[in-house]
């Protein structure tokens, strides 16, 4: 009788657990779903364009686990949006094999050729004539890449984003504490009109230490977002939606979010185009009525060593003829 009890017991507590388990997978499979339809619903509404043609832009072919994506702050005039300029030029990089998210940020003022104008300028007007277009085709014509997606937004927005974060941490320097009215040198809590002005900062050095402060804006955003629990993430995208305009496909955009947080986001590499700011200047010219626009030193070795950041120190890219071609006539323009 009790061996019998046994397996009564035994049989009914087996059927209790497949109960259980049936009832916890429905929870995490619906779970998964909902959270993929309220995903889909959200990102739907992003302000997404169409995918822009590789020929349309001059690509490079690359057969490496990397996506470039041109991230592309526009500062426009009287916020009318005529005369806008793409005054923050960044390319993030996605490195799938090494788990690594870079960040290289271009200098405005350098010239290159336009392809879509047929002449040099420098490179933040290609946004200013050509639209997104323009700005991808030069990148990829002049720097030898393959970019075909964007991330474009308005740098007054920043403001709103920082502000739906609930602000951002970022250490200061000395000067910049003082320019901000601060106290002195160390980590402050930012709101978004504090951070926009902290991005616009210029005059205590120089316009690469602009860009610099830019790419720690940045860098607090991230980590202000990986901060977040997937649900709270999704809420808080549905509110920055409004500013960003992109062409990169939801599909897409929910596995770079898959893989991106096994990233290492502590560590973010950030480099620089030229690698050395003004010491990488030759000189500088006014073209079109517009200056200073800068001559470097050695353009196709700052090509050679933004692919090196881009991809790894021992990466074999060397600078193309067309490349060798841009700065020969970058240097004839400048009489040397």
């Amino acid at each position: 009788m009790a061996n019998s009890k046994k397996k009564h017991i035994s049989i009914r507590t087996k059927k209790i657990l497949v109960v259980v388990l049936s009832v916890v997978l429905v929870l995490i499979v619906g779970g998964i779903v909902g959270f993929n339809l309220y995903a889909d619903s959200l990102l739907n509404r992003m302000n997404i364009k169409n995918e822009i043609n590789k020929s349309e832009v001059n690509v490079v072919e690359s057969h490496r686990n990397i996506d470039n994506i041109a991230l592309l702050g526009i500062d426009s005039d009287n916020g009318t949006g005529l005369g806008s300029r793409s005054d923050v030029m960044k390319l993030i990089s996605l490195d799938f094999d090494n788990k690594k998210l870079k960040i290289t940020s271009l200098q405005r003022d350098n010239i290159v050729y336009q392809p879509l104008m047929d002449r040099y300028e420098k490179l933040n007007h290609a946004y200013w004539r050509n639209g997104v277009e323009g700005t991808l085709s030069s990148i990829n014509y002049n720097f030898d890449l393959d970019v075909t997606k964007y991330v474009l937004f308005d740098f007054d927005s920043v403001e709103e984003i920082v502000d739906i974060l609930g602000g951002v941490n970022i250490y200061l320097s000395g000067a910049e504490a003082s320019y901000m009215g601060f106290g002195g040198e160390g980590s402050y809590h930012l709101n978004g009109s504090q951070t926009l002005a902290f991005s616009r900062i210029r005059s205590i050095d120089s316009d690469y230490e602009r860009m610099n402060r830019q790419t720690r804006v940045i860098d607090a955003l991230i980590h202000s977002f990986k901060d977040n629990n997937p649900f709270e993430l999704l809420g808080i995208v549905n509110q920055v939606l409004p500013y960003i305009e992109t062409n990169i496909p939801v599909s897409t955009i929910k596995s770079y979010l898959t893989n991106v947080i096994t990233f290492d986001l502590n560590n973010i590499e950030q480099y620089q185009f030229p690698a050395n700011g003004y010491d990488s200047q030759l000189t500088t010219l006014s073209l079109y009525g517009y200056s200073p626009q800068y001559v470097l030193k050695d353009f196709s070795g700052e090509v050679e060593l933004l692919h090196h950041n881009i991809n790894n120190p021992n990466d074999k890219y060397t600078a193309s003829e067309n490349v060798l071609k841009v700065e020969r006539e970058i240097l004839a323009l400048a009489g040397y």
